[in-house]
């Protein structure tokens, strides 16, 4: 279960990308954080003026930390390569079942 949920985190086909191409990045439709060393190895390995579409339309479940970690990408190191950034498909909340019984207190 572990090496399959590893595996399919994304699809994105490592070819020899250029400044100024197109790359899109499908995330699967489970993606744990386990998946977040490959996804962020990934992220950083684009090159300046490009443009990235992360696709997570068939997506049911992202982790916090992944998404943390796109969300920074997206507002601070994309800025820092003028990377220009569109996410699809991000639910404003990836919620479990059971979690109800967590709360956020803010002081």
């Amino acid at each position: 279960i572990l090496k399959s949920n590893f595996k399919n985190a994304y699809q994105f086909h490592k070819e020899k990308h250029h400044s100024g191409d197109i790359i899109t990045i499908r995330l699967a439709e489970e993606v744990s954080f386990l998946n977040k060393a490959s996804i962020k190895d990934t992220l950083a390995q684009i090159p300046n003026n490009s443009t990235v579409v992360i696709d997570a339309i068939n997506s049911t479940y992202i982790d916090y930390d992944v998404l943390e970690l796109i969300k920074v990408f997206k507002e601070v190191q994309s800025k820092e390569k003028n990377i220009t950034v569109s996410v699809q498909g991000i639910k404003s909340l990836y919620k479990s079942e059971n979690d109800s019984h967590v709360k956020s207190i803010h002081n």
